[in-house]
């Protein structure tokens, strides 16, 4: 169960947007420690909940995001909950947290405050842009940081408003930048002795994204457009997302060197059932270039690939794409996940025990770093989300604090 930051604290001062990264860090083994106000953290009444009625301690999006941290409260908006923080990073390694610029700062836990007591602990801040630069003030969402990192630009059908997933992936993305930096920061504070101060910035981490196609703007001055389903070539726009029996794959009709063999393999696959056109498999793939196209070409090669697609499965077609060599994928949704046969065999899936009796099943560590039993791993889910104020005693303990001062400070509403 020993993970690589074992040994490292972490304080989570973060809400929504940076659940992720300590429960990453959680699972690499650091004992992380999630902080709420008094009231708990907002997230926990967000619907939708484990039962029909709301209920703080039953969230998804609680339970789904803050697995293996342990759980206090305190009341940082208070002078002698700020105080008692203070003293708490003299007992910790790492904080996280997502407040405004300067927030931190105006409760005497800024960057320069901390670095100053504790120059080993590492800060990570995270925001929608970044502590300094023209937006650093503004208020940000995930909806307006994937719109001005570019992302939401290119994502939606071309005759309709721009569309954003369904899921806040600016939060996931930054997350993961968090968690990397933090490491990183952890590494250099063995060699320097110093922690750093780890900036992050949720519009910056959701260009990367977009992979080349900002840098390929400022070469070819183009900035592209929503295409939907398909993607613009030089003189057509060619289907990427196909209809089959019970849902969607990914599939292009693109050449080059890495895709021409499975396109080949893929005619191969629809003659062996009768429906590859004598045209079709007459095409000369040795010279295929899809950019030369022109859209006629492409509705008529489409057509006897879309005609296909639909005679089969998500599951046909995937299998057949994993022991044919076809460059095919399905566009899963949460059902697919759920009965992934490969997810199954390496036991992704595991249930974690509830202190309130039972368990609740999550997706697993984010990777598996052994081949036997999935317990040896040292990355691994190692505890449930915490109930409001679970160990809050038990680390005010670990701290020095006694029981009859955590007694009053719970009387005075600190804790």
């Amino acid at each position: 169960m020993h993970g690589n930051l074992s040994g490292i604290r972490v304080l989570d001062l973060t809400s929504e947007p940076g659940f992720l990264t300590g429960m990453l860090l959680g699972e690499l083994g650091a004992d992380v420690i999630k902080v709420e106000p008094p009231h708990g953290d907002a997230a926990r009444r967000r619907p939708p909940f484990r039962t029909d009625l709301p209920d703080p301690e039953r969230s998804i999006v609680w339970h789904a995001h803050n697995t293996s941290k342990r759980g206090m409260t305190l009341r940082l908006d208070d002078p002698r909950g700020a105080a008692l923080f203070g003293d708490l990073c003299g007992h910790a390694d790492v904080v996280i947290e997502n407040e405004p610029p300067g927030a931190m700062a105006a409760r005497g836990l800024g960057w320069d405050t901390l670095h100053a007591r504790h120059p080993r602990l590492v800060l990570c801040s995270l925001t929608p842009f970044g502590q300094t630069g023209p937006l650093s003030q503004e208020r940000g969402s995930d909806l307006t940081t994937i719109a001005l990192s570019g992302n939401l630009h290119c994502t939606g059908d071309p005759d309709r408003a721009p569309v954003r997933c369904t899921l806040p992936v600016s939060h996931y993305h930054a997350g993961i930048e968090c968690a990397v930096g933090i490491t990183f920061a952890l590494i250099a504070r063995e060699r320097s002795g110093d922690g750093q101060h780890v900036d992050v910035s949720m519009q910056q981490a959701m260009v990367m994204p977009n992979i080349g196609t900002a840098s390929m703007a400022v070469m070819t001055g183009n900035r592209g457009r929503r295409a939907g389903a398909f993607i613009r070539q030089r003189h057509s726009v060619q289907r990427e997302i196909w209809g089959c029996k019970d849902g969607w794959v990914s599939f292009a009709i693109r050449g080059g060197p890495a895709r021409i063999p499975g396109l080949i393999a893929m005619v191969a696959y629809m003659d062996e059932h009768g429906m590859a056109s004598e045209t079709l498999r007459g095409v000369d793939w040795k010279t295929y270039n899809h950019n030369l196209l022109t859209q006629e070409e492409v509705d008529a090669l489409s057509a006897e690939f879309a005609a296909f697609f639909e005679t089969k499965t998500m599951t046909e077609l995937f299998d057949a794409a994993c022991t044919r060599g076809l460059m095919l994928a399905p566009a899963n949704t949460a059902r697919e996940v759920l009965t992934s046969q490969q997810l199954a065999a390496r036991n992704f899936f595991v249930d974690v025990p509830e202190s309130s009796g039972g368990s609740l099943r999550h997706p697993g560590p984010f990777a598996r770093t052994h081949e036997g039993d999935a317990a040896a791993s040292s990355v691994v889910v190692r505890r449930p989300a915490p109930r409001l104020g679970e160990h809050t005693d038990e680390v005010l303990a670990e701290m020095g604090v006694s029981a009859d001062a955590i007694t009053q400070l719970r009387h005075e509403g600190i804790v």
